[in-house]
């Protein structure tokens, strides 16, 4: 699944993250990956150790936010391979975004960063 969609056409702000961490889990096991940017209706994880099964239909994160933790069912919609093929980075939508994860995301865009951790995207 390498860049189903073109990561221009994003129809929510992103905002790059710095040190926020996620477990994910594709149904078989469970890895450590880094938050690389967060919008309303989805997020990009990259350091996934290659073995994570980015071919799922639905899988589960539980991102540590600075404050809360976020409990996200995701949908994998481009993966590309990073590191020599040790690693993958994926975009995943976020399905039925819980209102705690809206709410981090729109204090973000009303607050700008905070503690450094997030800044505002190029991409629109």
């Amino acid at each position: 699944m390498e860049f189903l969609f073109d990561r221009n056409r994003r129809i929510c702000s992103r905002y790059e993250t710095i040190g926020i961490m996620s477990k994910i889990s594709d149904g078989e096991s469970t890895f450590v990956g880094v938050v690389a940017d967060i919008s309303i209706n989805g997020l990009r994880i990259s350091h996934i150790p290659a073995p994570f099964n980015d071919m799922v239909e639905k899988c589960y994160s539980i991102v540590n936010g600075p404050a809360n933790d976020f409990v996200l069912a995701l949908h994998p919609r481009w993966m590309q391979i990073t590191n020599n093929g040790m690693y993958k980075m994926i975009g995943f939508k976020i399905e039925d975004p819980p209102a705690n994860w809206t709410a981090f995301v729109v204090s973000i865009k009303e607050n700008g960063e905070f503690s450094g951790f997030v800044s505002q995207s190029a991409a629109a």
